[in-house]
C-alpha cells in the first residue's frame, strides 16, 4: 500500500501543473502552446522555457505549413515576468519581440519583423488568446486542434 501510494506521489510530482490551453509546469522547465499573428498570417506552435529564464520557440503557419519559425527567449524580470526575444523563419522572416507573463504559464506579446508587427499569446486558450491578437481569429480553435494533430502524428512516425 506504502509502495502505491508512493508511486501516485511520484507520478503527481512528475507530471506538474497544467491550465486549460494544455501549457504545463515540470519539475525543471514550462511548456505553453504559442499563438502568433503575422500580417494576416497565424502561427501556432510550443515554447518550452527552463529554470534559467531562457527557453525557445518553435511554431507553424497555419495558412503554408511549409513556413515554421525557430526562436528564442529570455526574461529580463521574473519579478515583474517580462522578457525579450527573437525568431527567424525558413521563408526569411525575422522578428524581435518583448513579452509579458500574466501567469508563470501564460502571457502575451508583440514585436516587429521584416514582414509586419507581431502579436503573440502563449498558454491561453484560444478564446484567451483571440483578445491579445492584432485581430480576432475565430479559426484559432481549429489551428490549435490541428496542431496537436501534426504534432501526434509526427511523435507516432518516430516511434
Amino acid at each position: 500500500m506504502k509502495k502505491l501510494l508512493a508511486i501516485i506521489v511520484l507520478s503527481l510530482l512528475l507530471s506538474g501543473c497544467m491550465n486549460a490551453s494544455g501549457a504545463r509546469m515540470g519539475l525543471f522547465t514550462a511548456t505553453s502552446p504559442v499563438a502568433v499573428s503575422i500580417k494576416g498570417d497565424v502561427f501556432a506552435g510550443w515554447a518550452v522555457g527552463d529554470i534559467s529564464g531562457r527557453g525557445t520557440i518553435e511554431i507553424q503557419s497555419h495558412i503554408n505549413p511549409e513556413i515554421s519559425c525557430v526562436g528564442e527567449f529570455r526574461y529580463i524580470s521574473t519579478w515583474t515576468k517580462t522578457g525579450v526575444g527573437t525568431m527567424t523563419c525558413n521563408d526569411g522572416g525575422k522578428a524581435s519581440f518583448n513579452f509579458k507573463g500574466l501567469t508563470n504559464l501564460k502571457g502575451f506579446g508583440y514585436g516587429t519583423s521584416n514582414k509586419g508587427p507581431v502579436t503573440f499569446t502563449y498558454g491561453m486558450t484560444p478564446k484567451e488568446a483571440s483578445k491579445y491578437l492584432m485581430k480576432p481569429f475565430p479559426e484559432l480553435e481549429k489551428v490549435y486542434e490541428e496542431k496537436k494533430k501534426r504534432d501526434l502524428k509526427k511523435k507516432e512516425q518516430a516511434a
